[in-house]
């Protein structure tokens, strides 16, 4: 096994030993490194009293977010493989031998089933943004389609259940090889948050690497812990991010796109439920700046 999991925390003090501990329970012979994005509460403190060789802390003296975060971590792996996870996930049995394994040909990159704590299904596998899919999304098309063609345009509503090429996976677990995480240069630093897995995904995707999604495996992914404390703005933030890539990589329309579903969902809840459509006016306001 030849393995690093890399994880970056801020303020995960209640969750990070957890994953620790799993990793400790089911990899012990994978390394660890751990960033930690410049936390105020006892994440350091709980880190440090664990006696491990394989621990490696990196405590930043600022929140340089999750890419840099991630990168930073990236530059000190010296396994042939890097796995990307979350500070509040479990590892709920071995993963990483039989992931090795399946790291063949132009596969670039393996995610496995994501469970809510409840034992629900979290969505974890994505098309790659473009006009239909954004349509599809926005007026939740998706939800009623036939299984085939869940998997087909809207993969976040299927069922998780079949082994598959995906177009991006959720951050919360990513399992590569070194070399070709470090080829495409890693998370892109254009973003503070959000958005940084699918580009990832898409610089894969533009050297031919496949991504592929293993239902078999599974973890566990509490979610939105960090997240949940720096909610302010975060529409905007999640805006500013798709606008981000979609300039990035000339995907233009994408903007126009999305545009257009809150123009039209202003003027359907207008009259139906005025908090949303204030919402989406102010999508509408935000979007319309960045078509110019």
């Amino acid at each position: 096994m030849d393995n690093t999991f890399i994880t970056v925390t801020w303020n995960n003090e209640k969750q990070i030993t957890k994953l620790i501990d799993s990793i400790k329970k089911y990899e012990p012979e994978s390394q660890i490194i751990v960033v930690d994005n410049h936390s105020t509460d006892n994440t350091l403190a709980a880190l440090k009293k664990y006696q491990l060789t394989s621990l490696h802390i990196i405590a930043l003296p600022t929140n340089v977010g999750f890419a840099k975060a991630n990168n930073i971590a990236a530059r000190q792996v010296t396994t042939k493989f890097v796995t990307f996870i979350n500070p509040d996930t479990i590892l709920n049995q071995s993963l990483i031998n039989n992931l090795e394994q399946k790291m063949i040909n132009e596969i670039g990159m393996i995610g496995v089933k994501i469970m809510n704590a409840d034992g629900s299904l979290q969505p974890s596998i994505y098309k790659f943004q473009r006009p239909l899919t954004i349509y599809v999304e926005q007026f939740n098309i998706g939800s009623v389609l036939p299984e085939k063609l869940k998997e087909r345009v809207s993969p976040e509503n299927s069922q998780h259940n079949r082994l598959q090429y995906v177009d991006w996976l959720i951050g919360a677990f990513m399992f590569t090889k070194t070399e070709y995480y470090r080829s495409v240069g890693g998370f892109s630093e254009d973003y503070f948050l959000y958005s940084e897995d699918m580009d990832l995904c898409y610089k894969y995707h533009l050297k031919g690497l496949k991504i592929l999604f293993e239902p078999d495996m599974k973890i566990t992914h509490i979610g939105g812990t960090s997240e949940s404390q720096t909610n302010t703005g975060k529409n905007i933030k999640l805006l500013t991010s798709f606008c981000i890539f979609a300039k990035k990589f000339g995907l233009e329309k994408n903007i126009n796109a999305l545009y257009h579903s809150y123009w039209l969902k202003e003027k359907i809840f207008r009259h139906l439920d005025s908090k949303r459509a204030r919402k989406y006016k102010e999508n509408v306001k935000f979007l319309k700046g960045k078509l110019s």
